[in-house]
């Protein structure tokens, strides 16, 4: 293993299997004795197990062909996979460069839109200032001209009432102005 003496790997046991002469903190001495296997005198369980030896299919070789098999499935899934995933970037990309350009469009017709209704917004304002200060003007000449064209203190049977009165009136005017002892 090319450990030397000394070379603690982890473990008490680990130890004892790189360095033969290791000896454990609570004094156990491995001293380099491993289980090599079977042993006289021991149980064992059935018939000796003699492994696959079938060199074709278990052998080194044919190890190497099942992982050259397995890393040339797994090269080609990975290829597969990353096309795909390519393919679903590029037409993810495709789409929202789309949809960028959609929601800028957007963004510069509602910006001239807003722009004009302010400027709307601006004009009505002024008219409706102008508007307001006519009205005004016209409510004070209104109110000027009311008293002059409408006799607000007097009915409908006052004012019948002061014309009779005043026909009255002007009829004995008209009577004095023709005697003739007028002089």
């Amino acid at each position: 293993w090319g450990l030397k003496a000394g070379i603690k790997m982890g473990t008490e046991e680990w130890d004892a299997l790189a360095n033969p002469d290791f000896k454990g903190t609570e004094g156990n001495n491995y001293g380099g004795a491993l289980d090599s296997g079977h042993k006289e005198g021991m149980q064992t369980f059935g018939e000796t197990e003699q492994g696959q030896q079938d060199a074709a299919r278990y052998g080194v070789l044919g190890l190497l062909e099942i992982i050259l098999s397995d890393f040339a499935n797994l090269q080609a899934d990975t290829k597969a996979s990353e096309a795909a995933a390519a393919d679903s970037f590029d037409s993810f990309m495709v789409e929202s460069k789309q949809n960028k350009a959609v929601k800028e469009e957007k963004i510069e017709l509602n910006t001239a839109d807003r722009a004009a209704a302010e400027a709307k917004l601006q004009q009505d304002t002024a008219d409706l200032k102008a508007t307001q200060d006519e009205l005004l003007a016209a409510d004070r000449v209104y109110e000027k001209l009311v008293p002059q064209c409408i006799d607000q203190g007097m009915t409908w049977e006052e004012r019948v009432a002061a014309q009779k009165a005043e026909i009255g009136s002007l009829k004995e005017a008209l009577k004095i102005l023709d005697q003739p002892n007028i002089a």
